[in-house]
């Protein structure tokens, strides 16, 4: 028998080691055949603008169609993509360029290779009349993600208003004489400025605010705002010039305003649990409500009944004219903080435990989650503004 020498068992053993490696890599890093990894298995479509389009201005968008492998890796789409739409609410050519044609929505559809997907683009008309609504997410409280929604009364259409510039977002005023959106940032202490149309970032409206939360327009037509941190309530001129401090006591906490029929300033205090009134010039008259709450946010008037969105109990409470409590208007809610009103009465509160908007009549019956869970990503809805255009 030959004797293998040391220099075979050297090799062999270089051999053998080489394909234990190349066996682990293969496992580790499995690479498919060259004809797997360039054959189409999957589609997606981005637009180079909105899915939304105005008919005004006949506004367009390029849809871009993207090709995958069956180890969802983007490959180069062999061949042409044809593109097909399911009604004549816009038109396509086969460059992917779409055109607004009239309201309504449209299914436009790439096919390659007999793979196909959809994607569905909204065409509306900023000049008809019409129900908007603003929801402010402040996402994970003092932590991203943040962003401002907006949809229409019927909650078929949900879009990103902006994400630009937020930092724990509270409340919502639509400016229409400057064509301009306002959003209060708690951590920030500025209130920050967007255009209407495309929700793009304009600049701040106003800055050094000690953690600015609900504001509302007066009937003096100046903007009143709480301070989480400060609690005292300021006032603003619409084009941000800051004209005072309009209250002589602090509410911890502040987070909800509203006014009487008299015109008296009510204040919601989170921390105390507590509802503070004052004057029309401010002056402080005591406490209006200090039982009967533990986490109180939103407040508002119908007639002269209070309604408090109990944030920590999860119900909606009536208050008389003299703060007697009067009972629960809504129950079953699950953080209720924002709050706004159809036209017909309608109302609507973003309850955060759920991810929704509910809306119920105006006596209190549930209708129905006009924002299902989770839409757009929505987290924490805690302002909800509705706006009428062009009526």
């Amino acid at each position: 028998m030959k004797k293998t020498t040391t220099k075979q068992l050297l090799t062999l053993l270089i051999i053998a080691l080489t394909m234990i490696t190349q066996i682990s890599c293969s496992k580790d890093n499995p690479e498919p055949p060259t004809q797997v990894q360039s054959e189409l298995r999957k589609i997606t479509i981005e637009a180079s603008n909105s899915e939304r389009l105005d008919i005004i201005g006949s506004e367009t968008t390029i849809l871009t169609a993207n090709g995958f492998n069956l180890y969802n890796k983007p490959i180069d789409i062999m061949g042409s993509v044809e593109w097909s739409v399911d009604n004549n609410n816009v038109s396509i050519d086969q460059n992917g360029l779409v055109t607004a044609l009239k309201a309504g929505k449209s299914i436009v559809t790439a096919t390659s290779n007999d793979i196909s997907a959809s994607y569905t683009v909204t065409v509306w008309d900023s000049s008809a009349p019409r129900t908007e609504i603003f929801i402010s997410d402040a996402g994970n409280f003092n932590q991203p993600p943040w962003q401002i929604l907006r949809t229409d009364d019927k909650g078929e259409y949900v879009e990103v208003f902006t994400k630009e510039n937020l930092d724990w977002p509270q409340d919502i005023i639509v400016l229409e004489d400057q064509g301009i959106a306002i959003v209060s940032n708690l951590n920030s202490g500025k209130i920050t400025k967007y255009d209407l149309k495309s929700g793009e970032y304009v600049g701040d409206f106003a800055s050094g605010i000690g953690g600015p939360t609900r504001m509302k327009i007066g009937n003096d037509d100046l903007i009143y705002v709480l301070q989480w941190n400060a609690g005292l309530v300021l006032r603003y001129q619409q084009d941000g010039t800051f004209v005072d401090t309009f209250t002589d006591v602090p509410v911890a906490r502040s987070i909800g305003i509203a006014w009487d029929t008299d015109n008296n300033l009510y204040v919601s205090s989170f921390m105390n649990a507590e509802v503070r009134k004052f004057d029309t010039s401010g002056t402080d008259l005591g406490l209006f409500i200090n039982t009967d709450l533990q986490g109180p946010t939103n407040i508002w008037f119908e007639g002269n009944e209070l309604y408090v969105n109990d944030y920590s109990q999860g119900i909606v409470k009536k208050f008389d004219s003299n703060g007697a409590y009067l009972g629960n208007f809504i129950t079953g809610l699950n953080r209720p903080e924002g709050i706004d009103h159809l036209m017909n009465g309608n109302i609507l509160i973003g309850n955060g435990g759920t991810k929704t908007i509910k809306e119920y009549k105006s006596d209190g019956t549930f209708i129905k989650d006009l924002i299902p869970g989770g839409t757009q990503n929505l987290l924490l809805p805690n302002a909800v503004i509705v706006r009428e255009v062009n009526r």
